[in-house]
């Protein structure tokens, strides 16, 4: 009997392996062959090198020095992100009447095109016209008119895009928004997957809304915490087309 249903799991699953095996395993395996030749497309020889490709990009200070810029943004943009989607799939878990529409609203960025996200935060961080300068400097002037003067007018001229130590976070800001919706919806499948019954069990023995998240609902949505946060960080280490289109890769 067992025997019979591993191959009918394994015949459900040949599809999934052989478009696996072709189109991620394969190309995969022949990436790593072609990186231990010095490989040129036009040239007709491609002698073996080993692992000096490896060793050369190593020591290329450029190399270093992408490695960390794109090790601070996924420090930036994962946590964050993460927290964010986690708050937001709480808040719609409850079904109050026009949730759908937030939901909506809240996914609606992830399936926009990259280019459409980067203009569009270009405008909103811009330093003359940007709405986010405009809004910092009107919290500036009600801080400022209820004391002293501890916000200088300047805040609200910040170069986010001109400024290196403002960019990134600015990509940070950008990316958050944009993909926050796409683990969103993922957290409100693990949130839905809870069994009722547990929590109002946790209820009934007078556990607060806080203790019944912590003990009930937390440890059964780690598996979907665990997916996200590897997704997350698979996607933020790949980024380019908002880094691309925001600040051409600058500043310096």
């Amino acid at each position: 009997m067992k025997r019979n249903q591993g191959l009918s799991a394994a015949l459900f699953l040949l599809p999934y392996a052989t478009l696996f095996a072709v189109f991620v395993l394969a190309p995969a395996v022949y990436g790593f062959w072609v990186s231990l030749h010095k490989w040129h497309i036009l040239s007709p020889s491609a002698p073996f090198v080993g692992f000096g490709n490896y060793r050369q990009v190593l020591q290329d200070d450029l190399f270093r020095i992408a490695f960390l810029r794109t090790a601070y943004f996924v420090l930036m943009v994962v946590p964050i992100g993460n927290a964010l989607s986690l708050l937001l799939a709480v808040g719609l878990a409850q079904d109050y009447k026009g949730t759908t529409l937030y939901k909506v609203a809240f996914y609606l960025p992830v399936v926009t095109s990259v280019a459409v996200v980067a203009l569009l935060w270009r405008w909103l961080l811009s330093a003359e016209f940007g709405l986010i300068n405009y809004y910092i400097g009107k919290g500036a002037e009600m801080v400022n008119s209820l004391g002293p003067r501890v916000i200088s007018a300047h805040a609200a001229s910040l170069p986010w895009l001109n400024s290196p130590a403002l960019a990134m976070p600015a990509i940070a800001m950008l990316s958050i928004w944009w993909g926050a919706g796409g683990n969103m919806l993922i957290y409100l499948a693990g949130l839905k997957a809870v069994p009722r019954e547990l929590l109002e069990a946790a209820s009934i023995d007078g556990a607060t809304p806080w203790q019944r998240f912590w003990r009930v609902t937390w440890p059964l949505l780690r598996p979907t915490v665990l997916f996200c946060l590897v997704m997350s960080v698979i996607a933020s280490s790949q980024v380019f087309g908002q880094t691309f289109i925001f600040t051409g890769g600058g500043p310096d």
